[in-house]
């Protein structure tokens, strides 16, 4: 089946679709009967048309949904086919079971207000059915029939019937008695001579007054008729339809009268329509009964067929089929899915040259058609709520009501008509939704007020704390530590529990964590004595009590302003400010916005059922207006809602909030009386902003604003923020504020609960809008100097004004004597800033000097973080200079020494600080130089100008201990000079030797210094050595060595500082024996090749065959300055552990002097100089395991054990070498491991 043609559809509604030949009527208007659409009903037709022909088809259902089209498809048929013989009942207008056929109430049936369809009696279908079929044909065509019903009486026809009846009468009567008629016509000639008539005009006369008389007559006749009712229609005996208690049907009653009916008629098709609406199916059960009983009559000779118009789901699965002969399925013309294009017809919609369908009469968008179209998909709906919305919208002429709100308003009056109803009485469900609505945000004004009061609580706890800033409250709680046992440590640094240290600048900062407090056992102060450069330390006594005691109450006062400074303070003070904004957008908000924020749950039980209202109630279409769309406007009245503000005036109770909306605003401000002006529930938006343009010269507008300052509570002050906020007539609404609220800035200062850049809004408007002379006043209230004390805390707080006029800031500032503690330059107005630097209107301080310099060099400003002093100079600010050195001190202390990072001072800005005041307080010189890291090139360009030389050398000190200094010759020389080697300079040089030496020597530097250097018993023999590396004498220096150490008299040795003579090696051995080793090995060939001149004791041979460093080409000859006769244990011991070559005689002796071990290691190093018969006997003596090696007469195997300093093994190597043994390896079994050794026999 070809689908329904929607384009060609849309194309007839926008064109001017033509129905039954006539066009839309030319008001727009539509009837909503069905249509005839031949085309897209062709293949509809087809089969009907198909089925009605088929012989064997009787029953045949036209099935689709409610709207689908099914009338159209049957009036469309009928114009195909107009000479098909049909009857056509539909039960649409069927409303109330009430009335009988027979034209009596039925008191029994009578329904209740939930009356539906479902609840209709079968025997009322069928009275309905046969009121239909019988009413739908003449009484003629029936004249037998038993039904009696009126007929429509004729007046002429009545008039010639008795007119004819009288002819006859009279005819018959004179032919039966002819002398009456002579006498008849004697009288009537008689009386019309009476009346002097001649005999024709008596006849005339006579005849005129017979037909009166008739007339007379007929009139009578037909009012008596029409007057006149029967009862019931009397079928005889067998078939008075009545509705009284019967257990046969109406159409078993009556089935005589039906078949009568069609045998009588030539009716063979019968269209049954909407008598599915009743939900009874047993009522189609008796049609195909009836229909069945009329095509077996015989003598019916043709087929008549019932056509029932029916939805799909009248019958469950195969009853359908079987019911019914034929089905013609009829698919929707209009459902969820293309009713918006219908409703785009019926609206004159048209594509735009942008592409987008506009309505070319109406302001309705094609968005709002496609949003609304699935509601509606019934087009006779449709159809009527387009023809009531063009009555609504022509008869309410306003061009304040828009054209969606009010096609919304109609659509939920033809789908819920009840319920409009109701709305136009005041109630239901639609009001019960807006009277929900200001329940619910009372309700959420309350919870939201309820999580602002702890928050403002917090805030206001703080503000009235005696020091009002975090880092004042930490001065005092650090005071509080200095102070122990009577004495104050001005405190530099704080060591907790024997952990880390931290500064006391370090301590101030907003986000060190004050926790590192809690639980202190152990607190040492790190601090300095004015007697001295080097920090001291002190423990704190009883600190555990002490923080007990007084130390937790600060840190609980720290801790609150931890909470409310910095990001913490304005993110509570916004989280205050956004609940009051949601506070005062509530109160503001419609029913759709409060949806849109909290969803719909506060909605009214049961909207859920009216799904479009409920659609319409979220997105705005059905509004706080809605009355407006319902009703007329008669001027000079006023709404209930505004009569309702009036009494709650009077009542002194608000009803309304602000933002209520009046709409007759001179008819109520005409109703409240100028004291009530003053009154806080006449607050209102609407009010004010008529306040301030319409009556400008009125008394009751003093009344309105001066009920700002009388008002002690918060209402007034709630109104003025909220009415700022909401952003129409903001400065006439100040101006006029500025007259009478006195209080109104000192109300803002003091509302905790506000941000900064709120509070900063609020003066500008009050600065901009205000008289000097009312800005003073506003200041001064209660003394309060509230906007000067505002200006003056806030460093941004002329960024934030600078939408104020520059010479109003200077005016202000001038007239109230504003000294600035901090200024944000950003956004400021220059002309004002400099009005404020020239005149010193600000303190000494570290952010005011950041400020100025900012503003003049701001190139410069960067180095004030880490070189304050230094961009002072180089900015060369002449008032700002002479701030400075004017109080020089206190200026080092406060911002040289105490900012932490501060400590990147040039050295011309410190040797500035240096001659300023070293000759005053050296102290702080010491200061200064320990936090600047600075470091001098040249030591003479430090203290160069006007220092005391005591001062200069106590500098100096202090750069030389601190390697402040570099590492140079000249900077020695430079000390050396002034100073001489002190233990500072001593230090000096062994730290920085490496450095130093390696510099260009002056010529300064001489033999003399360098002795001086060396001999300095503070000097390192490390620093020594690097001297002697460097320096390269050409003349020998000499020296005492018997006041050297050790250490430095070998260096100087192997340096050959110290040189070789004869002459030496005597006053070294006298003055410095501990160095005669280590002189005799520097210089060993010479030393050797004057042995001969040079005698040596026994522990001096000792110690130089000992020295591993001595070639061993040496020892022979120094061991030869001792006799072997005169061998000693030691020297023999000497002989056995080094190898070298000795004489054979001083091993014999050795030999002697040595017990078994020292033997064993003498036949390690010296067995070289015996032969076979000697080693055997030798191994004889050592004894022991060896003994068994000496009998070397056979060859034969012996083991011998491992030791671990492999001495054995260097033995049988010896051995082996000397071919007294052939072989030895080592054995490893489970028992011992130990050398195999094959003794060689000789």
């Amino acid at each position: 089946m070809k689908e329904l043609n929607l384009k060609e559809k849309i194309q007839n509604l926008i064109f001017g679709h033509q129905k039954n030949g006539c066009p839309e009527g030319e008001f727009g208007y539509r009837d909503l009967t069905p249509e005839s659409d031949t085309k897209n009903s062709e293949e509809y037709i087809r089969a009907l048309h198909w089925a009605i022909k088929n012989k064997e088809v009787k029953n045949i259902a036209l099935s689709g949904p409610y709207g689908s089209g099914k009338s159209s498809v049957i009036k469309t048929y009928l114009e195909k086919y107009p000479k098909t013989k049909y009857l056509s009942i539909s039960l649409a207008t069927f409303s109330t079971p009430t009335e009988s056929v027979n034209g009596e109430d039925d008191k029994t049936s009578s329904l209740a207000d939930d009356w539906t369809l479902d609840d209709v009696d079968e025997n009322v279908i069928e009275e309905g059915i046969l009121k239909q079929l019988f009413y739908r044909v003449d009484v003629g065509k029936i004249p037998q029939s038993r039904y009696r019903k009126i007929k429509k009486l004729s007046y002429w026809k009545m008039f010639f019937l008795l007119l004819m009846l009288t002819v006859v009468a009279s005819v018959v009567y004179f032919e039966i008695n002819p002398n009456v008629l002579e006498d008849f016509k004697n009288t009537v000639i008689n009386n019309g001579a009476f009346f002097h008539l001649n005999q024709w005009s008596s006849y005339a006369v006579f005849t005129v007054t017979i037909f009166g008389v008739l007339l007379l007559i007929t009139t009578v006749l037909k009012y008596v008729m029409s007057n006149f009712r029967i009862a019931n229609i009397n079928l005889g005996d067998k078939a008075s339809i009545s509705k009284k208690e019967e257990k046969e049907s109406i159409f078993d009653k009556s089935l005589d009268e039906i078949v009568y009916f069609f045998e009588s008629t030539t009716y063979d098709t019968v269209f049954i329509e909407d008598l599915d609406r009743f939900n009874q199916p047993n009522i189609f059960i008796k049609l195909r009964e009836l229909n069945t009983v009329i095509n077996n009559y015989d003598n019916i000779k043709r087929k008549v067929v019932f056509i029932y118009a029916i939805k799909d789901d009248m019958f469950k699965d195969e009853e359908r089929t079987k019911f019914f002969d034929f089905i013609v399925p009829v698919i929707p013309y209009i459902n969820a899915t293309n009713s918006g294009e219908i409703l785009r017809g019926l609206l004159k919609f048209e594509k735009g040259a942008d592409g987008v369908y506009k309505s070319k009469n109406y302001d309705i968008s094609d968005r709002y058609i496609w949003k609304i179209s699935p509601f509606v998909q019934d087009m006779r709906v449709l159809t009527n709520i387009c023809n009531e919305f063009l009555v609504y919208k022509r008869t309410l002429k306003t061009t304040k009501l828009k054209d969606e709100e009010m096609f919304s308003m109609i659509t939920f009056k033809n789908l819920y008509p009840k319920e409009f109803a109701e709305l136009q009485a005041e109630r239901g469900i639609v009001k019960q939704a807006f009277q929900e609505k200001g329940t619910y945000v009372n309700a959420e004004k309350e919870k939201l007020e309820e999580l602002i009061v702890p928050k403002r609580k917090i805030l206001e706890n703080v503000h009235n704390d005696i020091l009002f800033g975090l880092r004042e409250i930490k001065h005092a709680f650090l005071g509080f530590l200095s102070y122990d046992n009577g004495t104050y440590y001005p405190i530099k640094n704080l060591q907790i529990n024997n952990g880390s240290k931290y500064s006391y600048g370090e301590i101030l900062k907003e986000d060190f964590d004050l926790t590192k407090f809690v639980n202190i056992n152990q607190l040492i102060i790190g601090y300095y004595e004015s007697s001295s450069y080097y920090e001291q330390s002190h423990t704190v006594s009883n600190i555990k009590q002490k923080m007990a005691s007084e130390g937790s109450k600060y840190l609980k006062r720290m801790n609150d302003l931890q909470f409310t400074e910095g990001p913490k303070k304005q993110e509570l003070i916004s989280e205050i400010q956004n609940l009051e904004e949601k506070i005062a957008k509530i109160d503001g908000y419609s029913l759709k916005e409060l949806i849109a924020e909290f969803g719909e749950d506060f909605l009214p039980e049961g909207i859920s059922e009216y799904g479009f209202l409920k659609f319409s109630l979220i997105n705005g279409y059905i509004n706080e207006s809605y009355a407006d769309y319902i009703n007329y406007f008669h001027p000079n009245s006023i709404t209930k809602d505004e009569n309702d503000y009036l009494r709650s005036i009077r009542m002194r109770n608000r009803a309304k909030n602000f933002a209520f909306e009046i709409k007759n605003l001179q008819q109520v401000s005409d109703r409240i009386y100028d004291a009530e002006y003053r009154q806080t529930e006449t607050l209102n938006y609407i009010l004010t902003d008529f306040m301030l343009i319409q009556c400008s010269e009125k008394t009751n507008k003093k009344y309105y604003f001066d009920g700002f300052e009388l008002d002690k509570g918060v209402e007034h002050y709630q109104f003025t923020k909220e009415y700022i906020e909401r952003g129409q007539n903001v400065n006439e609404f100040v101006s006029e504020l500025c007259k009478y609220y006195r209080h109104m800035w000192k109300n803002i200062a003091q509302d905790v609960s506000l941000l900064d850049e709120t509070k900063y809004k609020y003066l500008s408007l009050i600065l901009n809008n205000a008289t000097m002379n009312q800005i003073v006043i506003m200041d001064e209230v209660d003394c309060s100097n509230c906007i000067k004390n505002f200006i003056v805390e806030d460093e941004k707080s002329l960024a934030c004004l600078n939408g104020v006029s520059a010479d109003v800031l200077i005016e202000v500032i001038s007239r109230q004597a504003i000294v600035f503690r901090k200024i944000n330059n950003v956004g400021a107005d220059a002309k004002v800033l400099n009005y404020i630097y020239q005149n010193d209107m600000y303190e000494l301080n570290n952010s005011m000097v950041s400020s100025v310099i900012n503003f003049y060099h701001s190139d410069l400003a960067d180095g004030l973080k880490n070189a304050h002093y230094t961009t002072i100079l180089n900015a060369d600010i002449n008032v700002l200079n002479k701030r400075i050195w004017d109080d020089f001190e206190d200026y080092i202390n406060h911002f040289v020494l105490e900012i932490d990072e501060n400590n990147s001072e040039e050295i011309s800005a410190v040797e500035d600080i240096i001659e300023r005041l070293a000759n005053t307080n050296i102290e702080l010189v010491i200061a200064v130089l320990d936090k600047e890291k600075v470091n001098w090139d040249n030591l003479d360009e430090c203290c160069e100008n006007n220092v005391e030389k005591e001062k200069k050398k106590e500098i100096w000190n202090y750069l030389l201990e601190n390697s402040r200094i570099s590492s140079k010759w000249k900077n020695f020389e430079s000390y050396y000079n002034e100073f001489g080697v002190t233990t500072e300079l001593s230090v000096w040089v062994n730290e920085n030797c490496s450095d130093i030496v390696k510099s260009d020597k002056t010529d300064k530097i001489d033999n003399d210094c360098i002795r001086n250097i060396i001999t300095n018993s503070e000097i390192t023999v490390q620093t020594v050595e690097q001297i002697a590396d460097n320096y390269k004498c050409d003349e020998e220096i000499e020296f005492d060595v018997s006041k050297l150490p050790v250490d430095k008299i070998n260096l100087l040795i192997r340096k050959h500082y110290i040189r070789y003579t004869i002459s030496k090696i005597e006053k070294i051995r006298s003055l410095a024996k501990d160095s005669f080793g280590v002189y005799c090995k520097e210089y060993i060939d010479d030393f050797v090749n004057d042995l001969p001149s040079i005698s040596l004791n026994e522990s001096e041979i000792v110690m130089l065959l000992n020295d591993t460093t001595i070639d061993r080409k040496y020892k022979p000859g120094i061991l030869k300055k001792i006799s072997a006769s005169s061998m000693t244990g030691n020297l023999a011991k000497t002989i056995a552990n080094n190898q070298f070559n000795v004489d054979k005689g001083y091993v014999e002796y050795a030999w002697k002097n040595l017990d078994n071990t020292g033997r064993h290691m003498l036949l390690v190093n010296h067995l070289q100089v015996y032969n076979i018969a000697e080693i055997s006997r030798l191994l004889t003596d050592l004894g022991g395991e060896w003994s068994k090696l000496s009998d070397n007469k056979f060859r034969h195997k012996e083991e011998i054990s491992i030791d671990v300093n492999g001495h054995n093994e260097r033995l049988l190597l010896q051995l082996q070498k000397k071919g007294f043994i052939t072989s030895y390896q080592e054995k490893n079994d489970r028992k011992k491991r130990c050398f195999e050794v094959w003794v060689k026999q000789q």
